[in-house]
């Protein structure tokens, strides 16, 4: 079975929920968050984005980074453009490897 590891951080604390499969995460707007799949397993992730907001092209780089095409820091300044902006999450990063 496929599980995620979704990250909901907030300022007061960080929970973190494993997913079983078919499972659904609702976040509300402007709360910072993560998802990604449980160390050593892969995970189908589908994402519907309302209001819609033109981010494919940050789902086309963020697939470069995935791939070593182009480094991750490339993304930092295109955070207002896609309205995904990136935070400092020390639990997300302990959970995976320091990634």
């Amino acid at each position: 079975m496929r599980s995620l590891h979704p990250l909901v951080v907030t300022p007061e604390t960080a929970e973190v929920v494993e997913l079983p499969a078919g499972g659904l995460v609702v976040v509300p707007p402007r709360l910072p968050h993560a998802f990604g799949a449980v160390a050593g397993t892969g995970a189908d992730l589908l994402a519907v984005l309302t209001p819609g907001v033109e981010r494919f092209g940050y789902f086309r780089r963020l697939a470069r980074v995935q791939h070593g095409l182009e480094p991750f820091d490339g993304l930092r300044s295109e955070q207002d453009r896609y309205d995904v902006h990136f935070v400092d999450a020390e639990r997300w990063s302990s959970l995976r490897g320091g990634r």
